[in-house]
């Protein structure tokens, strides 16, 4: 019998995405079709204005759905350009859901749309992003951190 540890999967503290990070958004996402999915219950700690979600946080949350669309189209990527429109208020009182989907995959780019939606599918706000892939060596290591993290859906990366 040995007396090693097992090494322990490293604690998952994305602000987006980490449930180990305490001050993050914990979001959890879905593959519906074409389209990455989140549906989000917002925090009072996220609020700008009164009732109104921080803007800052809204861009976390497309900016996000996007990344889980390249991580689901089994690549590994970085934001590299990020637009929002700010359409409506976004309340703070409601579900909401986003939505990210790729346009176009070519080269070392990936071009991407993302929209946030009310619970009632009015439109919030939208964005549209261009994620730059990451070089082998980097999306390597980040597969083998996913998969000691327990992902099964790590994209997999031939160095």
């Amino acid at each position: 019998m040995s007396d090693e540890i097992a090494p322990q999967p490293p604690a998952r503290l994305c602000y987006a995405c980490g449930n180990a990070n305490e001050h993050g958004l914990h979001m959890q996402f879905r593959l519906e079709g074409d389209r990455t999915i989140c549906d989000y219950e917002p925090r009072p700690f996220q609020q700008g204005y009164p009732g109104r979600m921080h803007g800052g946080v809204v861009s976390a949350l497309l900016d996000e759905a996007m990344g889980y669309a390249v991580y689901y189209a089994r690549e590994w990527g970085a934001t590299a350009r990020l637009n929002i429109r700010f359409r409506r208020p976004v309340p703070m009182d409601e579900r909401l859901r986003a939505e990210a989907w790729i346009v176009k995959n070519r080269g070392r780019l990936i071009e991407l749309r993302a929209e946030l939606k009310a619970a009632d599918g009015a439109l919030l706000a939208e964005a549209d992003g261009t994620f730059m892939k990451l070089d082998r060596s980097f999306a390597g290591e980040m597969s083998e951190l996913a998969q000691r993290a327990g992902r099964t859906d790590a994209p997999e990366v031939v160095t």
